[in-house]
């Protein structure tokens, strides 16, 4: 029977539903089935899972890059009136027709071709988002477990230590690395729809808005799509994801997952039992996107694996092997290219004899290196010292995420050293007019973690009596990452906790929807400040209320009992700031009409209320205004 749950009415209620998909979802598949859900479009459209999407979606830089329609989010949907916005994005569910998509195309890494990159309208990026938020727990309980791109709480050296770990402990050094042409460009959409159905979504009237999206035409080009998941799309890593499920199953059912008859109590028995009783060949997968690598024991085998995988991809999924870029390794003579890391296995004291060597990818680091180069020969020769702050860190930001990328490299130092050299005195050089010198690391003021561990001399400038410099990328060391906890997701309350204990980073709370009743509106805002009250407002107070910890501004009592009023600390912003959560406070209605009355008497409150209202009343006064 198919499953069905209620709409939400509050954040807090969709992730409870989340949490249920997917509980339901990963019972039914250990148990050996697939799950049924029905009713997923209530859930879609429900007002608490729209205000989810759409904050998901402002909160990426690409939120502002038009459609074809040229509506962006900021100015169509964020500064237009709560009801509106939800009455269109639940229209847009009711008779779903997705606009065209504008393409675009950007440079591939070391390549002349470009890679085709799809923008939808911010209408269909809403439902989009709305649709992923539902799907992802259904699909997240099935995916095979050694697949770790697009999905939440796994990432690249996940993938490689996984790489690794397997070739460490079999001893199989032969590698399959598979490599599919344009696979996201040929994704065909009748398997991928039946594939969708199989895994649980039996809702049709959502499998039909998926179809609408996956048909969408492209401005310019095509007025229907007839294969592929448009790149680009909110929805599309998830879809890609359920298609190349479809050859996970295929290959870990081969091997890793091969159906025996004898109950083994642990999987490393039971592959033990099949090396020593069985005829069957080896073969191990591991996948990040588009990318996967195949781990066997003999040449022969990696040349049977590669024969069958292909005939399986051509006749069950209509995509295609590059012979050119599918290569067969031994990776004890010759390193692998694995999204961007280059892993072999080198003489080492083990009990196998090997051990592992990880670098990175070394064009693809020469690349991001000569960008960085790139962009700091770009700073503007017109910049105060002030905006040139600015723009090392921004530099520095870039080199950090390099350096993070790469730490789960074994050999990261020795890689980084040989272009680190180069880029500083590119970063020298730029600092010249601002008489910049060379000071030791741990001298500057800017990055204190990482500098206060060197004492290297880096480019840096005098800023008042502080100096900040250019960080170095070579201030990086390996970082041991321990294999996937498979545990670990975040729709259990089990994971959630896993993943803090890994990163340290709490999951952000639920906004607090419940406590803002429909029929307080007053509470909304207050006199001639209410013509401010569009959906951006309505989202955001829930959420500094959430930052506010349910605590009033201004008296520090708990916000439980009433209501509580959203009061803007600067009513005089641009609209497209003055209902961002940093200008806005959580109040007791009390403090509230206190701040917003100035000639209201406010001896009954205690002395650092007192300060806070007469703060809060300083910045309502215009600011041209103020000195008179």
């Amino acid at each position: 029977m198919a499953q069905q749950f209620d709409y939400p009415k509050t954040e807090t209620q969709l992730r409870e539903i989340q949490d249920k998909l997917y509980q339901h979802s990963k019972e039914v598949y250990d148990a050996g089935g697939r799950p049924a859900f029905k009713g997923l479009l209530e859930i879609m459209s429900a007002e608490a899972t729209i205000i989810t999407a759409i904050h998901n979606i402002k909160s990426n830089r690409g939120s502002e890059t038009p459609g074809v329609d040229s509506k962006t989010m900021r100015k169509d949907y964020l500064q237009r009136s709560y009801s509106w916005v939800i009455k269109d994005i639940q229209n847009a569910f009711k008779h779903f027709e997705p606009q065209r998509i504008r393409r675009v195309y950007i440079d591939k890494p070391g390549k002349t071709e470009k890679r085709p990159l799809g923008i939808p309208t911010i209408r269909d990026r809403i439902v989009q988002e709305c649709m992923r938020i539902v799907l992802e727990p259904i699909f997240e309980a099935q995916f095979f477990a050694h697949s770790y791109g697009f999905r939440s709480m796994r990432d690249a050296p996940m993938a490689l230590e996984r790489a690794k770990t397997l070739v460490f402990n079999t001893g199989y050094y032969w590698i399959v690395e598979g490599d599919i042409s344009k696979c996201f460009d040929r994704i065909d959409h009748a398997i991928l729809l039946k594939r969708l159905y199989h895994m649980g979504v039996k809702d049709r009237r959502v499998l039909q808005i998926i179809k609408a999206m996956l048909k969408a035409g492209v401005m310019g080009e095509c007025e229907v799509n007839e294969e592929g998941t448009p790149q680009g799309g909110l929805v599309s890593p998830l879809l890609a994801n359920v298609y190349l499920d479809i050859m996970d199953e295929w290959i870990s059912s081969q091997w890793e997952r091969k159906k025996t008859h004898t109950a083994y109590s642990r999987p490393e028995t039971r592959l033990h039992a099949l090396r020593k009783r069985s005829n069957l060949i080896p073969g191990y997968l591991v996948r990040y996107a588009d990318d996967f690598v195949i781990i066997t024991d003999t040449r022969a085998h990696a040349e049977d694996w590669k024969a069958r995988l292909q005939a399986f991809l051509q006749s069950k999924m209509k995509l295609t092997l590059s012979q050119e870029k599918t290569l067969i390794t031994d990776i004890r003579k010759k390193h692998i290219k694995f999204i961007g890391y280059e892993f072999k296995m080198v003489p080492g004291k083990s009990r196998r004899g090997y051990i592992s060597r990880t670098i990175p990818d070394r064009d693809r680091l020469k690349r991001k290196v000569d960008k960085i180069a790139h962009d700091i020969k770009k700073i503007p020769l017109n910049y105060s010292r002030e905006q040139m702050i600015g723009a090392i860190n921004r530099i520095n930001s870039q080199i950090r995420g390099l350096i993070q990328y790469y730490q789960c490299c074994t050999w990261v130092g020795t890689s980084m050293k040989k272009c680190g050299r180069r880029l500083q005195m590119v970063e020298k050089a730029r600092l010249k007019q601002y008489k910049g010198k060379w000071i030791p690391a741990n001298q500057t003021q800017n990055l204190p973690r990482v500098h206060q561990q060197y004492r290297q001399k880096i480019p840096s400038i005098k800023y008042r009596d502080i100096y900040v410099g250019f960080t170095a990328i070579t201030f990086c060391k390996w970082e041991k990452v321990l294999q996937k906890n498979q545990a670990e997701t975040p729709y259990t309350e089990a994971g959630r906790q896993i993943n803090f204990e890994r990163t340290k980073k709490k999951r952000i709370n639920a906004r607090f929807d419940e406590l803002y009743s429909e029929k307080s509106a007053r509470a909304i805002s207050y006199g001639k400040w209410g013509k401010l009250n569009n959906f951006e407002f309505i989202m955001n107070r829930a959420y500094a209320l959430n930052r506010d910890k349910l605590k009033c501004r201004v008296c520090g009592g708990w916000l439980i009992s009433s209501t509580p009023w959203a009061h803007r600390v600067n009513p005089y912003l641009p609209l497209d700031k003055v209902n961002r959560v940093n200008n806005l406070v959580s109040l007791h209605k009390k403090c509230f009409m206190a701040v917003n009355n100035p000639n209201q008497e406010i001896s009954q409150f205690d002395v650092k209320a007192q300060k806070k209202i007469i703060g809060y009343r300083e910045k309502l006064v215009p600011s041209h205004t103020r000195n008179k």
